[in-house]
């Protein structure tokens, strides 16, 4: 069992539950395939109070894990640990460490010592500093398959998961988490934009005021454009198809610059522009089509 582990997976892929499963099997006092559950350790674990699991989670307005945060852990560690199982670290997300931090950590990542496991974990591992990464075996959560991402959530009581997994491609637990997410702001915004283009800036900064909002409203626009490509493919080739299809492309690239830390309101104004000029395209790829027909 490596002692310093980074577990890095794509949001949405159930890093933090894989994270909190092996953290119950490691504290687990019996050592078989599975948490016995039956245990002091394990029953601590399910109550929630087990003295030798820390979890550690960013703080204040920048919502980073401080210097401060480390020292406590760190002192935690020189005491003994309370069971015969493993005592276990957990820090999320880990590229959040802010450098102060990391750099008040990096010797007890090097020797965490005896019988204590790090669970470095990360949905953006790109931004995990170099000195953290270099001192943890890496091991990388895959994405599910789209076919086990379906019949996962048909276990959990969803019927329509193929038009979910269109909206979170890969991501099973975030089309469970985002049933009852309110979406019609989205498509509000959608119309006032093309009511009044000159608004774009003000609509970009509602919908995606913070990087959370951004790639919700991303996802969202990727299933209308999915849906849509979808309704015209029994038609045959049309301006619409390829617009829907276009959108949906667009809608990936903003993702893609999401992910490499583009600003939100930039990310979505960047798409908006293009997404303007193909709604424009598709009106009059519509009349000419029209006027063919008659």
């Amino acid at each position: 069992m490596p002692q310093t582990m980074v577990l890095q997976a794509a949001r949405g892929t159930g890093l933090e539950r894989f994270a909190q499963a092996l953290t119950g099997w490691l504290l687990c006092q019996q050592r078989t395939d599975a948490p016995c559950g039956q245990c002091g350790g394990c029953r601590q674990w399910q109550a929630g109070n087990h003295p030798d699991a820390l979890r550690i989670l960013p703080e204040g307005a920048a919502q980073e894990i401080t210097v401060d945060q480390v020292r406590v852990v760190t002192e935690l560690l020189s005491l003994s640990r309370h069971h015969r199982g493993y005592r276990v670290v957990q820090l999320f997300p880990a590229e959040r460490l802010n450098r102060n931090a990391a750099n008040a950590l990096l010797k007890t990542l090097e020797e965490p010592g005896e019988g204590t496991v790090f669970l470095l974990l990360s949905e953006q591992p790109r931004n995990l500093l170099p000195t953290v990464r270099s001192r943890a075996q890496v091991i990388t959560v895959p994405r599910p398959s789209e076919a086990q991402a379906r019949e996962w959530l048909v276990a959990q009581g969803i019927s329509d998961g193929e038009n979910r997994l269109a909206m979170y491609p890969g991501q099973p637990i975030r089309a469970l988490e985002d049933e009852d997410q309110e979406t019609a702001p989205f498509d509000t915004a959608l119309q006032q934009l093309e009511a009044a283009p000159s608004e774009l800036t003000q609509v970009a900064r509602r919908v995606a005021a913070t990087r959370e909002d951004a790639t919700r409203f991303l996802d969202w626009l990727a299933t209308q454009a999915w849906n849509d490509a979808a309704s015209h493919l029994p038609a045959g080739p049309s301006i619409g198809t390829t617009c829907a299809v276009e959108t949906y492309q667009l809608t990936l690239q903003a993702r893609g610059a999401l992910r490499a830390n583009t600003p939100p309101q930039l990310a979505v104004e960047s798409l908006l522009v293009s997404w303007l000029a193909l709604r424009a395209q598709s009106r009059k790829g519509a009349g000419r089509e029209s006027h063919v027909g008659n």
